[in-house]
């Protein structure tokens, strides 16, 4: 009885993770006319208006009197924090403040806060009041997303860069722009996928595949970023899913990992079709891999969408 209690505790935990796993962090709203995603760790506005960009969404700003105040609901979601960062700004010229979508600060829908301040970005504080402020200052944010006649794809993103791999059920979205392996994780998660895994030899012939054509010979050892790294003293190589390096695909190129100069602890694949290690701060492309089942945009009301006359 007791094996058969935990056989169904065990499957119920399983399936309580997928569930979080596939839930959409975007939630739709009426009355923003689009998405809008609480972020709950603080960060500078810089690394805020980045991290919204990367998710296809944008800063929120109080466009509206209707985003306005979905922006400062947002609030019930944040415990600890009196204000967060708006898409507000004058880092293009002193004194010249616009949103992130390029609004002019004197066609917002501002309420003005009393507690006097100076700065380059703007915050709400809990009473929807906004603020200029320091953009080093770390608060948390709301990434927005407005609705529009894109329609999400079966990869379960409006990002029709990633294309689905009948081999593997996964999707996949090759960054060619150069990345450290931080910063290619980061835009992977952002993006509602992660860094790519390689699980097998068929995978790995799908990802060598990516590879840009490069006229006259190509450098054999051009490489990808990849979900693999290295953990403690003995260096072991456990994916970025936690699994062994053993369970996966491990045909490394000869001679490898040899960890040069003590400091290369992530993985890559390089063009020859194997797996390779260099230093985390290496700049290279990578590939992204997304399972279709999560979406990061949570589905419009059923006949919403011809309502509001936007498709």
């Amino acid at each position: 009885m007791l094996k058969i209690y935990l056989i169904c505790l065990s499957f119920l935990f399983l399936l309580n993770i997928e569930s979080a796993r596939c839930d959409p962090h975007y939630k739709f709203n009426m009355d923003a006319n689009g998405w809008l995603k609480v972020h709950q760790i603080p960060a500078t506005w810089e690394e805020a208006f980045l991290r919204c960009h990367y998710e296809g969404a944008v800063l929120a700003s109080p466009l509206t009197q209707q985003l306005s105040k979905a922006i400062e609901n947002k609030f019930s979601d944040i415990s600890y924090s009196q204000s967060i960062h708006l898409g507000i700004h004058d880092l293009y010229s002193t004194g010249d403040f616009v949103t992130v979508e390029g609004v002019p600060l004197e066609s917002l829908m501002l309420k003005w806060s009393t507690f006097k301040s100076t700065g380059d970005c703007f915050a709400m504080s809990r009473d929807g009041r906004s603020f200029m402020t320091k953009c080093t200052e770390s608060r948390p944010y709301v990434c927005y997303k407005k609705l529009d006649n894109l329609t999400m794809n079966i990869c379960g993103t409006f990002d029709d860069a990633y294309r689905l791999n009948e081999k593997t059920g996964s999707c996949y979205k090759r960054h060619w722009q150069l990345m450290t392996w931080p910063d290619a994780y980061k835009i992977c998660a952002a993006e509602g996928g992660y860094l790519v895994i390689l699980n097998d030899a068929t995978e790995a012939a799908i990802v060598r595949d990516m590879f840009p054509i490069r006229p006259g010979k190509a450098n054999d050892w051009e490489n990808f970023h990849v979900g693999l790294r290295a953990w403690g003293p003995e260096r072991t190589w456990i994916t970025i899913h936690g699994e062994r390096i053993e369970d996966v695909f491990h045909d490394w190129n000869p001679g490898q990992p040899d960890n040069y100069m003590g400091i290369q602890n992530s993985g890559s694949f390089i063009r020859l079709g194997t797996l390779d290690d260099h230093a985390s701060d290496k700049k290279s492309m990578f590939v992204c891999e997304k399972d279709p089942k999560v979406k990061r945009f949570e589905e419009v009301p059923e006949g919403l969408s011809e309502a509001l006359g936007q498709y």
